[in-house]
């Protein structure tokens, strides 16, 4: 598919205003309208943009997308969990406390839905769109190193953070772009990054951790499990999955 470039950065310039017009408020509403209601623009884009739906932006229902999925959501959980047990156990961190079965099977359904929506919406800014339009024009490694910085850069916020915020967000980019990739389908990569994100939530109000040294050495184990999953997504062989524009 031939790239329009004024359609492309118009197309990515109001997503990124989709997705971040809720920060500017206060109001769990709008947060919730926006997250949501990105899926819908973004369905509307890739129309009007030539594609057939999301499916041009790799998020099309394949034989496997499921399987694809669940691997993801494993991924992240399980390479996630990996960095909070080695900070704990190298003392970096300690636990703090643990809810009961009834407190986790209270919050957790709320959980899932509360990390679904911004992660499939960032998702789809910070790799889908970008693939499906220049997956045919870029090469795999020079995709994957745009798309990390594009995920990074999207948490403007965060710029002024520590180093360690920005390398484990960008070998999370690096992570998630490979996954994508290599299956040629968004939803392992999705499921990657839903996956920590609701490893994120649960450690924060779940399972909680408190730092007990100075420094930022819990975010260099992030940093670390996530480049541990690159080295494992660059190793396991990915069936590649062909997205219909």
């Amino acid at each position: 598919m031939r790239i329009n470039r004024v359609s492309f950065i118009a197309g990515f310039l109001l997503l990124f205003a989709v997705y971040h017009f809720p920060e500017f408020f206060n109001a769990f509403w709008i947060m919730a309208v926006f997250k949501i209601g990105f899926l819908l623009v973004a369905f509307g884009l890739a129309r009007y943009q030539g594609f057939r739906g999301l499916g041009g932006y790799a998020l099309n229902m394949h034989p496997g997308w499921i399987s694809n999925l669940g691997k993801g959501l494993l991924a992240g959980i399980v390479f996630f969990g990996l960095s909070v047990f080695v900070s704990v156990l190298l003392g970096y961190e300690q636990f703090l406390s643990v809810e009961t079965l009834a407190v986790f099977a209270k919050q957790l359904p709320l959980v899932l839905f509360m990390t679904f929506f911004p992660s499939i919406a960032e998702d789809i800014l910070t790799r889908g769109y970008l693939y499906g339009h220049l997956k045919d024009s870029v090469t795999e490694n020079n995709f994957v190193v745009l798309s990390a910085a594009v995920f990074v850069l999207n948490h403007f916020w965060r710029l002024a953070d520590h180093p360690s915020v920005h390398t484990y967000l960008f070998l999370m980019g690096v992570a998630t772009a490979l996954a994508l990739c290599r299956s040629g389908s968004l939803w392992m990569a999705f499921g990657i990054h839903w996956g920590s994100n609701i490893a994120y939530e649960t450690n924060l109000s779940l399972i909680k951790t408190e730092a007990v040294t100075t420094g930022h050495m819990p975010n260099w184990m992030l940093a670390a499990s996530f480049g541990l999953l690159i080295v494992f997504l660059a190793m396991v062989p990915l069936q590649r999955k062909q997205s219909p524009g």
